[in-house]
C-alpha cells in the first residue's frame, strides 16, 4: 500500500514538473477584495476620475494580471498603473476586456469544434455528440453525416473559453521582480458617474427672507458599485474629450433613497471647499458608498436668513394698437445676492432651484422652478417661477415720426400696469429698444441695462392701475 501511495505522489511531482501551468496558472487575478482605499471625483459633464489602491502579491517574472471589478464604462485610454516601487514592476502591455459570458458568445466561440447535446426522453435523459457549424439567430450542428438546423434539447460545452470574461476586466501583461506583496495604484476615468446640485428655497410669509438648502444628487451607471470611497465633486464647465468604448452594457436605472444611510454616525457628512485651479473642489468629510444603478443624495449646505426680493415683471410687452383685450401676466421673478453679508458667499454650483412657501396652515407648497448657472460669489441669483395671476398689463405705441433729415423715428408708448393684489407689490417693466436710441421723455426714471433693454421699478398699489409713459429717440446707420 505504500509503495503504491510512493508511486501516485512520484507521478504527481512528475506530470506538476511537465506541465507548470497546474501549480502556476497562465494568470494572476485581482479583485476590489484586494482593494486598501478608494476615491472617486465626479465632474459635472458625466465622467468620473477613479483611483484605487489594491495590495497584491505576485510571482516574479512576465506575468498576466487580470485586474476585475471595473466599470463597464471605463475609458480604457485614460488608465494609469504604478507599482509600490516602480522600477520593480512594469506594465508593458494592457486590452480591456468586455467580451462577457453569455450564452450566445459561448456558442459563437464553439463553432467548429465539439458539444455535447441532451434530450429528455419518457426514461431518462440521453446525450449525442456534435459539431456546432453555425450560430446565425438559430445554431446549426453536424450529428454525425447529418445537419440539424436546431435541436430541442439542452446543449453543454466541455469548458469556458479562457478569452470569455464574466465582468469587464483589465488585463495586463507585466514584469515582476520582487517576491513580496505590494500596493498597486490604479487610476481611471469612467463614464456613466455625474452629479448635479438642486436647491431648496424656503420663503417666509412676506416674502422677504428665505431659507435655502442644497444637496448633491449623484448618479451610479457606470458598471460597478464603489464601497467605503473618498467623494469628491468638481464644480465649474471643465472642457472633457468623451473617448466611449464600444461596449456598451444595457443600463437599467433603479432609483434607490439613501438619504438615511448616515444614521449611525453622531454628525451629519459634510463637504469641504476648496479652489482647484479655476474651478471649486467638495470632498465629503467621511467615507460612502455609491451603489450601481444608484441615486444618492448628499446635503452640500444650509444657510437660513437670506434676504430675497420679489419682482413681478414685464418682459417684451406687445406694444401695438389692439392689443388691449389680451392682456399679459407678469412674471414672478426672485433675486438675492450671494454674498456673505447675506448668509451665503460660496460658490453656487449650477443645478435646480425650487421655491416653496407655506399656505396658511403651514404646509410648503411649491410656487415653481427654476435652473441656475455656476453663480460665484457676490454675484447675483435670479429665479423665474411663473406667471403671476393678478397682475396684468398692457401696452400700445401711442405715436411715431420718422425723422425728415436722418434715418430714424420718434415714438412714443404707454404700458397700463394693473395690480388685482390685495398688497403692493413692485413691478419692474423693460422697454424693448433697438438701433441707437435715447428715451426723451419718460414719467419713470429708465435704468439702462444693455444696448437694447432699459428698465424701471414701479410701485402699485392694491387694486391700482399704472401707467408707464415713454418716448423713444431711434437713429438708424
Amino acid at each position: 500500500m505504500k509503495s503504491k501511495l510512493l508511486f501516485l505522489l512520484n507521478l504527481l511531482i512528475l506530470v506538476s514538473i511537465a506541465n507548470p501551468t497546474i501549480s502556476n496558472p497562465s494568470f494572476d487575478q485581482s479583485t476590489n477584495e484586494d482593494q486598501k482605499s478608494l476615491s472617486v471625483t465626479i465632474y459635472n459633464g458625466g465622467i468620473g476620475l477613479v483611483r484605487e489602491t489594491r495590495n497584491i502579491n505576485l510571482p516574479k517574472g512576465i506575468r498576466t494580471l487580470r485586474f476585475e471589478d471595473v466599470p463597464a464604462q471605463i475609458i480604457p485610454q485614460t488608465v494609469r498603473v504604478k507599482g509600490e516601487d516602480s522600477k520593480k514592476l512594469t506594465v508593458f502591455e494592457q486590452n480591456y476586456e468586455y467580451d462577457l459570458i453569455s450564452p450566445s458568445r459561448l456558442m459563437d466561440k464553439y463553432i467548429g469544434k465539439e458539444v455535447t447535446l441532451y434530450r429528455e426522453t419518457e426514461k431518462k435523459e440521453s446525450s449525442i455528440k456534435a459539431t456546432l457549424i453555425a450560430n446565425n439567430g438559430s445554431p446549426v450542428y453536424k450529428i454525425g453525416n447529418e445537419i440539424s438546423l436546431g435541436y430541442d434539447g439542452r446543449v453543454t460545452v466541455p469548458t469556458i473559453p479562457e478569452n470569455l470574461f464574466a465582468k469587464p476586466t483589465l488585463v495586463w501583461k507585466l514584469k515582476n521582480e520582487t517576491e513580496k506583496a505590494q500596493n498597486l495604484e490604479v487610476s481611471y476615468q469612467t463614464q456613466g458617474l455625474g452629479w448635479s446640485a438642486d436647491y431648496i428655497l424656503v420663503l417666509d410669509k412676506d416674502e422677504s427672507i428665505c431659507g435655502l438648502n442644497s444637496w448633491v444628487t449623484l448618479t451610479n451607471q457606470s458598471g460597478t458599485e464603489y464601497n467605503q470611497a473618498t467623494l469628491q465633486l468638481v464644480a465649474g464647465k471643465v472642457q472633457l474629450i468623451s473617448n466611449r468604448n464600444e461596449y456598451q452594457q444595457s443600463l437599467r436605472v433603479s432609483k434607490k433613497s439613501v438619504m438615511k444611510e448616515y444614521e449611525a454616525n453622531d454628525s451629519a457628512p459634510e463637504f469641504a471647499q476648496e479652489n482647484l485651479s479655476e474651478y471649486y473642489l467638495y470632498t465629503l468629510d467621511q467615507p460612502t458608498n455609491i451603489g450601481y444603478n444608484q441615486t444618492k443624495q448628499v446635503q452640500l449646505f444650509q444657510s437660513e436668513g437670506v434676504e430675497i426680493k420679489k419682482y413681478f415683471v414685464f418682459e417684451n410687452l406687445p406694444m401695438y394698437e389692439g392689443n388691449e383685450k389680451n392682456f399679459n401676466n407678469a412674471n414672478v421673478k426672485y433675486i438675492f445676492k450671494n454674498a456673505k453679508k447675506n448668509n451665503l458667499g460660496r460658490p453656487l454650483p449650477s443645478g435646480v432651484v425650487r421655491v416653496f412657501k407655506a399656505d396658511s396652515k403651514g404646509r410648503q407648497q411649491l410656487l415653481g422652478e427654476d435652473t441656475i448657472d455656476h453663480t460665484p460669489e457676490n454675484e447675483e441669483v435670479k429665479i423665474t417661477t411663473g406667471q403671476a395671476f393678478d397682475v396684468v398689463a398692457n401696452g400700445k405705441k401711442l405715436s411715431q415720426e420718422s425723422f425728415k433729415i436722418s434715418r430714424g423715428d420718434k415714438s412714443s408708448y404707454s404700458a397700463e400696469i394693473r395690480n388685482r393684489k390685495k398688497e403692493a407689490i413692485e413691478v419692474r417693466f423693460y422697454a424693448s429698444l433697438y438701433g441707437d436710441w435715447t428715451i426723451t421723455k419718460s414719467n419713470y426714471k429708465f435704468t439702462k441695462e444693455s444696448a437694447t433693454r432699459a428698465y424701471v421699478d414701479v410701485p402699485v398699489k392694491p387694486n391700482e392701475v399704472v401707467n408707464v409713459e415713454y418716448t423713444v429717440e431711434t437713429k438708424y446707420y
